[in-house]
């Protein structure tokens, strides 16, 4: 068995997922059932990521977020921060398709 897998063992946690991933893609929030908010996600890893989205537009506590890509991901994302024009997100479940 291997650290990775020992610690992930140990602790519940996969220590792989919140390894982070610079990228630039499209992305939309979705804040109602028919208002999708553009934005870029700049960091990703299967626990979540760090998307930019004017700091003008208010995001809820959970949203849908969708992730423009090689395919179409769709993830539910609960708002852990937010500075200015950037926030950070926790994926509810691991992003489909991966990071």
């Amino acid at each position: 068995m291997d650290a990775a897998t020992t610690q992930r063992t140990e602790t519940g946690r996969d220590p792989l997922a919140g390894r982070r991933h610079r990228v630039m893609l499209q992305g939309r929030a979705q804040v109602g059932p028919d208002h999708l908010l553009p934005c870029v996600v700049r960091d990703l890893s299967r626990a979540g990521a760090k998307i930019r989205i004017d700091r003008d537009l208010p995001l809820p506590d959970r949203f849908a977020l969708y992730i423009a890509g090689h395919d179409l991901r769709s993830v539910s994302a609960a708002l852990r921060w937010r500075r200015g024009d950037f926030a950070g997100v926790a994926f509810a479940e691991p992003a489909e398709g991966g990071a």
